[in-house]
């Protein structure tokens, strides 16, 4: 695996942190950039607006004060020709007015004054008496004005005829009182072209693909193809933003709304000319927050250029920085490789990879001066093993091995050396026998273990009483023992006869009896002093009288007080229920198997936990 060095992967890690830094904050300057810039593009928009219906407006307020100056003298005229030349005269004059009628109703319909500038720009004029269809312009009118019964302004039209121009006419309608009524006298009407205000409208385009138009009824200024205006109607029907700013333009409401059709959102601002007409300018959010993507983009790239940059310029400052680590490392690899006087670097700064460098060559010395001091150590250890390995060796050479078919005994220590023992001597018909247990462990309790053996052997060959045989034992430990040390002891002698025990236990486990029929039981015996702590102690024997069959099992307390790896104990109920199993009562179950057995039951307890004291278990059985 090839290995990555330190200056490349702290200069990722630093590329890595200010990218996210770079990311976060282009995110964040985004959002903020695009919002402001979507409200600034709103209220410029607004601004236009307004402007663009005010100089709508303007033109028609001039039509409406001259439809209405020439309706007042008409009022005052004495005759038809009157009307005719005052009619003639206004469309002359006025540069806004491009047609002028007066229409009066008559029996056969409207009577018509009509006075207009042709295509060339010649003044003309027709009348008409009467004879109009119903859907003519002048019925229509009449109709409007009756229903309405004010001024108003007629939705657009094309103009009659060689006159290619979209036109709208201010129709004023002049009443006469008669009574509590009054009836409808005559109408005056000024013809105004719309055609600069669809220029203004196709001209007006804050943004590329904005849409500026004027809505009169079912009809907009601002889109002369037909089938684009069915596709926006249909599209209003059926989308619910378009719906409720369609509904706010019919209610005459001064706002802004944002609209959603399909993908594309878009805002739109709109208001009311006082003709009642509604102008709105519509703008798509992505052209207004092009030229910020854009930006966007920039910074993204100058962004990306400057991260390759401050990646190369921290790659190389960190190696030339981290280049002593580097060497400092080689050598310590040199040191765990066995050169322990690998050169180090030279650093003549005085920060910390000058005291990294002391810090090296102070181990180096450490480690020299430890190696010699653990070879020394070393050679002192294995002197000290191999003594223990002849010490254990004499120990375990000090014990008995050529056990009668009666009895049988183990010894395990839980160091090289340990402090347990157990012995036996046979003496015509008697079986003398003996299981003990030094306090503490290692060489101390192995040199008084020996001492207890020695002194058993003399005192077995004297045959005399159990109790005097312990003290004597005792009165020969004491006297040895200058650090205070002590062994439990339980010493018996079983007659091979007739099967009577005379025992004695010095402080020792009560003695394990199990009869060839019945539970086996700890046999009880008097609270005797342990051996070696005080001289002269009146040790008391005691004696019973076993039957065929039954076994003696004594044992040191390395088997009851053997722990497992929860700090639990093998513990004396263990011990019984295992003196009760089947091979325990087993007369043809050999003592070496009932030892085995028993410490097998505590291995199998302590479950590979390690051995914490010694072990010592010895198996007699009464055979008459």
């Amino acid at each position: 695996m090839k290995n990555r060095s330190f200056s490349k992967k702290l200069s990722r890690r630093i590329i890595l942190v200010v990218a996210f830094v770079f990311v976060v904050g282009l995110v964040v300057v985004g959002v903020v950039s695009s919002k402001i810039i979507a409200e600034e593009a709103e209220q410029s928009t607004r601004a236009i607006l307004h402007g663009t219906i005010s100089d709508f407006e303007l033109p028609l307020n001039e039509v409406e004060i001259a439809t209405r100056t020439v309706a007042a003298l008409m009022m005052n005229a004495k005759n038809v020709e009157m009307v005719e030349t005052i009619l003639h005269r206004t469309v002359e004059v006025d540069s806004l007015i491009c047609a002028g009628s007066v229409m009066i109703p008559t029996e056969n319909g409207p009577g018509v004054i009509y006075s207009y500038l042709d295509s060339n720009g010649v003044l003309r004029s027709f009348r008409q008496s009467g004879g109009w269809a119903d859907d003519s312009w002048a019925c229509r009118c009449m109709e409007a004005a009756n229903r309405l019964r004010r001024p108003f302004w007629a939705p657009p039209y094309k103009a009659e005829g060689d006159r290619q121009m979209q036109v709208t006419s201010f129709c004023f309608p002049v009443f006469r009182a008669e009574g509590d009524d009054s009836t409808l006298a005559g109408i005056v009407t000024s013809e105004l072209s719309i055609d600069w205000m669809e220029k203004r409208c196709e001209s007006l385009r804050p943004y590329a693909n904005s849409l500026t138009t004027v809505a009169c009824g079912d009809q907009i200024i601002g889109i002369t193809d037909t089938a684009l205006i069915r596709q926006i109607q249909k599209t209003m029907a059926d989308n619910k933003d378009l719906s409720a700013l369609q509904e706010d333009m019919k209610q005459g409401k001064d706002s802004l709304r944002r609209i959603r059709t399909g993908s594309k959102l878009s805002f739109v601002v709109y208001g009311p000319l006082h003709n009642g007409w509604m102008a709105s300018i519509v703008c798509p959010y992505r052209e207004v927050l092009a030229r910020s993507s854009q930006m966007h983009v920039q910074l993204f790239i100058i962004g990306i250029f400057g991260l390759l940059i401050l990646y190369f310029i921290c790659r190389h400052t960190i190696k030339r920085m981290t280049l002593p680590i580097t060497e400092l490392s080689d050598a310590a690899l040199r040191m765990a490789k066995g050169d322990f006087k690998a050169e180090l670097p030279a650093i003549k700064s005085q920060d910390e990879m000058k005291h990294l460098r002391d810090s090296f060559i102070f181990m180096q010395n450490s480690i020299t001066d430890y190696i010699q001091e653990l070879k020394t150590t070393t050679a002192a250890n294995e002197r000290m093993e191999s003594e223990l390995n002849v010490a254990r060796n004499i120990q375990m050479g000090m014990l008995r091995h050529d056990f009668p078919d009666n009895l049988h005994a183990l010894l395990v220590p839980a160091k090289e050396v340990g402090g347990d023992l157990y012995d036996y001597v046979v003496r015509g018909n008697k079986l003398y026998f003996a299981v003990g247990d030094v306090s503490g462990k290692g060489v101390p309790a192995s040199l008084m273990m020996a001492i207890t053996r020695a002194a058993l052997r003399f005192v077995a060959s004297l045959d005399q009483p159990i109790d005097k045989m312990v003290s004597r034992i005792n009165s020969s430990v004491a006297d040895s023992n200058s650090d205070n040390m002590f062994v439990t002891l339980f010493f018996g002698c079983l007659n091979l006869d007739n099967g009577h025990l005379d025992f004695c236990n010095a402080g020792h486990n009560p003695i394990l009896l199990i009869p060839a029929h019945g539970k086996a039981y700890f046999l009880k015996a008097k609270a005797n002093l342990a051996i070696g702590l005080f001289d002269n102690f009146p040790y008391e024997a005691e004696c019973v009288d076993l039957t065929p069959g039954t076994r003696l099992v004594a044992y040191t307390d390395g088997v009851n007080e053997a722990e497992k790896l929860d700090k639990s104990l093998y513990g004396n109920d263990r011990l019984l229920s295992w003196a009760d199993s089947v091979k325990a009562h087993d007369l043809d179950v050999d003592e070496k198997d009932i030892v085995e057995d028993l410490y097998a039951s505590v291995k199998e307890f302590t479950a590979g936990n390690q051995q914490n004291d010694d072990i010592t278990i010895m198996s007699l059985k009464y055979v008459k």
